[in-house]
C-alpha cells in the first residue's frame, strides 16, 4: 500500500470528526496532504555558462592567452580509459607537470602504469613493472602529442584541427556553468586518435579537462586538478636518468 493510499484510508477510518477541527475535511486539505508526501524536486544545475561567444574558435583564442602567460604548469590528474572490446573502464590517477617548449612528465600513481618524460625531442616510457624503458620522438606518441598540442597550443590548434562547440550529450556529460565544451576533429587523418573534446574554463580560458577519441574505438578522459602555474620546474626534471637494473630500447 502506497503512502497517500494509506493516508486516505486512515482519513475514511476515523470518520470526520477526527478531521481538521472537527467539522468535515477542510477544503484543498487532502491534496496538501498528498503533495507533502512528494519527493521535493531537485533544481537542476546548469550544464553550460550563461554566455558563450559566438564562435568556437574565440574559445581556443582564451586558451592561448592563457597558455601564453604560463612557462611551466603543474596539476594533479585522474584518467578513465575505456576499453570497448571488453566494455570496461580503467581509471589511474598521478601527476602531471609541463614545460615550454615540449617538455613534460607524465608520473602514475601505480607503478603498473608507464610514466612518460618529455624533453621536447625524446620520449622515455617507463614499464616499472618489467624494468624496460622506450626511447622515441615525442611526435611519434598521439597522446602525448595532442596532449602538448592543447595543453600548451591554444589558437595554433585551429591549424590542424576543426572546432565547435560540443553536441548536447557531451554538454550534459561534461558540462557545467563554469566551462564550456569543445569537440576538435583533424583536418587530416590522424592514425592514432579521431578526434578531441576540450573542456575550457570560461573565464580564465585553462584547460581543467580532455577527451582523446582514439581510432581503435577506446577513449582517454583526463581530469586535471591543483593546476598551478609558473612554478619554476627546472629542464633536467625532464631528462630521463635511467634508474638501475632498468633495460632501454629504441623505437
Amino acid at each position: 500500500m502506497t503512502a497517500p493510499t494509506a493516508i486516505l484510508l486512515s482519513l475514511s477510518l476515523l470518520g470526520s470528526v477526527y478531521a481538521f477541527g472537527g467539522g468535515g475535511l477542510e477544503p484543498g486539505s487532502i491534496a496538501k496532504i498528498l503533495r507533502a508526501q512528494e519527493p521535493e524536486t531537485k533544481e537542476e544545475k546548469p550544464i553550460e555558462p550563461a554566455w558563450r561567444p559566438d564562435n568556437a574558435s574565440d574559445v581556443l583564442v582564451m586558451v592561448q592567452a592563457f597558455y601564453d602567460g604560463a612557462g611551466d604548469l603543474e596539476a594533479k590528474f585522474k584518467q578513465t580509459y575505456w576499453n570497448p572490446t571488453y566494455a570496461e573502464a580503467k581509471k589511474t590517477s598521478g601527476k602531471l607537470q609541463l614545460k615550454k617548449p615540449g617538455k613534460m612528465v607524465w608520473n602514475y600513481a601505480d607503478e603498473q602504469d608507464a610514466d612518460y618524460y618529455a624533453n621536447g625531442k625524446t620520449l622515455w616510457m617507463v614499464e616499472h613493472d618489467t624494468r624496460q624503458v622506450i626511447r622515441t620522438d615525442v611526435d611519434d606518441n598521439a597522446e602525448v602529442t595532442a596532449a602538448l598540442k592543447f595543453l600548451f597550443g591554444g589558437q595554433k590548434l585551429l591549424k590542424e584541427f576543426k572546432v565547435r562547440y560540443a553536441k548536447k550529450d557531451k554538454i550534459e556529460r561534461y558540462g557545467d556553468a563554469d566551462h564550456y565544451v569543445l569537440e576538435l576533429k583533424p583536418k587530416k587523418d590522424n592514425a592514432h586518435y579521431k578526434g578531441l573534446v576540450l573542456i575550457v574554463h570560461a573565464t580564465t580560458g585553462r584547460v581543467d579537462s580532455f577527451v582523446v577519441y582514439n581510432t581503435d574505438g577506446s577513449s582517454n578522459y583526463f581530469q586535471l586538478r591543483s593546476i598551478k602555474t609558473n612554478v619554476g620546474l627546472a629542464d633536467k626534471l625532464f631528462d630521463f636518468k635511467l634508474p638501475a637494473g632498468y633495460v632501454e630500447t629504441e623505437e
